[in-house]
């Protein structure tokens, strides 16, 4: 879902990126509260006149099409009435897919069943663990590995993604 907003002319300086970044996540924040919808990631890049806003969504149940139209729609309403991007801009909307990195604990109940592969912080260095998701419960995280049942702590995880079969 890709959508392209003209805003009007201003004579106000845009705002930094990273204010801009935080005020951005919060009017998509008011936008999905009432559904079990989250921002898995935000960015802005580009310049005065050509910024991209790319946002990630995620939901309990995933997301549909429909649901990231909804979000950009009302988004890109609310960032054209306050005039927060000067020029042209490009608002994407997308999920994560698989292969991209899961962030919260959120996200480890959604892959319940999924091979995971983990990098953990042990003794100083990364190991990567496999292993079926069998469940996150206050902040650790269970998988069946070739060893057996495997309990690491979420903070100790340093990367982590749904392992594809190719």
């Amino acid at each position: 879902m890709l959508m392209e907003t003209q805003t009007g002319h201003s004579t106000q300086s845009e705002p930094e990126v990273n204010s801009l970044e935080d005020r951005i996540r919060q009017l998509a924040g008011e936008i999905i509260q009432r559904d079990d919808w989250f921002i898995v990631d935000l960015s802005v890049r580009g310049r005065k006149g050509s910024r991209v806003v790319e946002i990630y969504l995620d939901g309990d149940e995933g997301v549909s099409v429909d649901d990231m139209a909804r979000l950009s729609r009302e988004l890109a309403f609310l960032l054209d009435t306050e005039d927060l991007i000067k020029g042209k801009y490009h608002l994407n909307v997308s999920s994560p897919g698989d292969d991209r990195a899961l962030l919260f604990e959120r996200q480890y109940r959604r892959h319940i069943g999924k091979p995971l592969q983990v990098l953990v912080n042990r003794e100083d260095r990364g190991i990567w663990v496999e292993g079926e998701n069998l469940g996150v419960s206050e902040g650790v995280l269970t998988l069946q590995s070739k060893k057996g049942p495997e309990e690491i702590a979420l903070s100790d995880i340093t990367k982590a993604r749904i392992k594809l079969p190719w």
